[in-house]
Formats: structure tokens, C-alpha cells, sequence
């Protein structure tokens, strides 16, 4: 796979006037091999700045309905496969809970209408120093002048969804927990992190609904004034250490005979739990067009208080500057 992205933002002044910008994005390294019951699964990035293993696990079919997987594996958390239809993701993401991928154990256990997933991951996929990650996880280190020194370790997850048909509408509804510990490297101790969600996603005609309530609390120090630092793709940030947040989806396909064509609207809010905090939105309307190996995502961002999708580089602290921001994105993908 290799990709390229044209960006243009609204609110960044040479953006505007190079009318945006184009470059190459990714590129990657697939391998998925399987004998008899036993497989491998991997995938590594290359970016212009850096590279990081996306996912890398071996795995081992129990029976016909189970699945056991070890290594850098994607965590069950939220809605089966993703919460969003934009390149963008959903806000759900950058806060650690949407395609996320850990090290550890999982075990999936797919039944008669329903899937159960329970995992145990020891750590992130890198170590907690570092920014060269796919996904988002806790950072170890500096950010905005403040020393930060939580790891993520012994993180326990538990999902379970049911797949169902009412009314001519085939859906999924599932809940989510996740219970882990953040280690401070400063004084060896421990505080604990958990989150939920509860996640629905309905189709019908061609017609795709997806909604999904997520609450987490990082139960940090209150020398971190309800903080926490994360790093992502090559970047650091600081959310707010307790909020709640809602994704609402909205997505129809349609066949063009010549390839798959989804009009979308993905729209998100985060609501921190901290009155010195102000909310994050984050919201996408584009178009996705698919025709063999080739594969694109049309974005019209706009965003509030949101990182990259607003000029506040943050997820859920103080608005300082109360404007709703917009961008252009459009990335071209040849999956190979």
C-alpha cells in the first residue's frame, strides 16, 4: 500500500497561500500467511519522518469460532472494525480509543449472533518515550513545558456484541470496557486508567448508521491539573485527563458500475469532566470512491477546540481561541 495527501487549512497562513499543500503519505509493508490453523499477520509503515509497525501477531484457530492472537494486535474497544468513514477517523481516535493497537493477548470467540472479545496487553506497541506510533497511546516525557511520566501497562479489555435483524435493519449493538495502569517512572507508583462505550451500527438499503458514547478517566496525579500526554505519528498533545464523548455517523453507498462510491458525515463531541475545560468537535462530510486496487477519501473538515482539525493543538482543554476551523483533505491510496 501507498498513499499520497493534498491538505489545505484554512487557518494556517502558508497553506493558504501555496493553496495547500500535496505530498506522499505512506507507505507500507503487508504480510498475512496462514498453515493449517496457525497465521501471521503484519503490517509496517513508512512515513517521510518516520516508521512504526502498525500491527504484527501470530495467531492460532482454536476451532471454527475461536481465534487466539498474540503480539502488537488491535485492542477490542468500540465498534467492530470503526466508528468513523473518513480518512480523518473519528474523535474517538486521537484520544487513545478507535484503532488502537497494543502488546499482548487476545482471544475472540465468534458464537451464534454474537461475538465476545477479552484481551490482556502489557504495554503499548512502542515504549512510552516514544512518538513513532500508528496509533495513539500515553507519552512519557515534555509537553507544553510540563514532565509528564505515565506508561501505559497490565491493561485489560472486554467487548462483547450481538448482531441482530429488526425491521429490516441489520445491526450491531455492543458495550466495551477497559480497565488498565498507568506507571509513574518518577516514583514507581501506579494509578489506574478505565473507559466504556456502548456502540451501534444499523444498515439498510444501502444506508449505514454508526453511534457510539465513550467515557474514560485517566485517574492521574493533580500535579498534572487533569492532564495526560499522548503521542501519535510522529507528534505530542495533551487531552483532558476525564471526559465523555459521542460519534454520530451517517453514510449511504452507492454503485457507480464502475466502483463503490460512500457519501458520509461523520460528526463528533467530546465533553471533558473538569469546569476549567472546554468541549471538542470534530466534524467530516466527504465522499469515499473505491475501483479495484485504487482507493480515496474526498474531507471537508471543520473543527473546534480539536486538534488538527482546528488551530488548538489539544483534545478537550481550554478553548483560548473559540473559532470554528476548516480543511481540505483528500488523500489517493493503491492497495497492493
Amino acid at each position: 500500500m501507498t498513499r499520497v495527501n493534498y491538505s489545505y487549512i484554512d487557518y494556517n497562513e502558508a497553506s493558504e497561500d501555496k493553496l495547500g499543500d500535496f505530498k506522499f503519505e505512506v507507505a507500507a509493508l503487508s504480510f498475512n500467511g496462514e498453515r493449517d490453523d496457525i497465521g501471521l499477520s503484519m503490517e509496517y509503515r513508512f512515513r517521510d519522518d518516520f516508521d512504526a509497525i502498525k500491527h504484527g501477531y501470530a495467531y492460532y484457530k482454536l476451532d471454527d469460532n475461536t481465534t487466539l492472537k498474540a503480539g502488537v494486535a488491535k485492542v477490542p474497544f468500540g465498534n467492530i472494525g470503526y466508528i468513523s468513514n473518513s480518512f480523518w477517523l473519528s474523535l474517538q481516535y486521537y484520544v487513545g480509543f478507535e484503532d488502537d493497537y497494543d502488546t499482548g493477548v487476545s482471544l475472540e470467540y465468534r458464537g451464534d449472533g454474537y461475538q465476545t472479545d477479552v484481551a490482556f496487553f502489557k504495554g503499548a506497541e512502542n515504549g512510552a518515550t516514544s512518538t513513532k506510533r500508528f496509533a495513539a497511546d500515553i507519552f512519557q516525557g515534555v509537553v507544553n513545558g510540563t514532565e509528564y511520566n505515565y506508561e501505559e501497562t497490565n491493561q485489560f479489555n472486554l467487548r462483547h456484541s450481538i448482531f441482530t435483524e429488526l425491521f429490516g435493519i441489520d445491526f450491531t449493538i455492543g458495550a466495551s470496557l477497559e480497565y488498565g495502569q498507568m506507571y509513574d517512572a518518577a516514583n514507581g507508583s501506579k494509578e489506574d486508567r478505565y473507559a466504556y462505550a456502548v456502540h451501534y451500527e444499523g444498515s439498510v438499503d444501502n444506508w449505514k448508521v454508526q453511534a457510539q458514547y465513550l467515557k474514560y478517566d485517566f485517574d492521574v496525579a493533580s500535579d498534572y491539573q487533569n492532564k495526560v500526554a499522548l503521542s501519535v505519528v510522529g507528534a505530542t498533545y495533551e487531552i483532558t485527563s476525564e471526559a465523555s464523548a459521542f460519534t454520530f455517523n451517517l453514510a449511504r453507498k452507492v454503485d457507480m458500475g464502475w466502483g463503490a462510491l460512500t457519501v458520509y458525515n461523520d460528526f463528533n463531541v467530546l465533553c471533558p469532566e473538569s469546569d476549567d475545560f472546554d468541549k471538542s468537535y470534530q466534524n467530516v462530510t466527504g465522499i469515499s470512491v473505491g475501483k479495484g486496487p485504487v482507493f480515496a477519501w474526498f474531507d471537508f473538515i471543520v473543527g473546534k477546540n480539536m486538534l488538527w482539525s482546528s488551530r488548538s493543538n489539544h483534545v478537550g482543554l481550554e478553548d483560548q481561541f473559540d473559532k470554528w476551523d476548516k480543511r481540505i483533505n483528500i488523500n489517493l491510496g493503491y492497495y497492493f
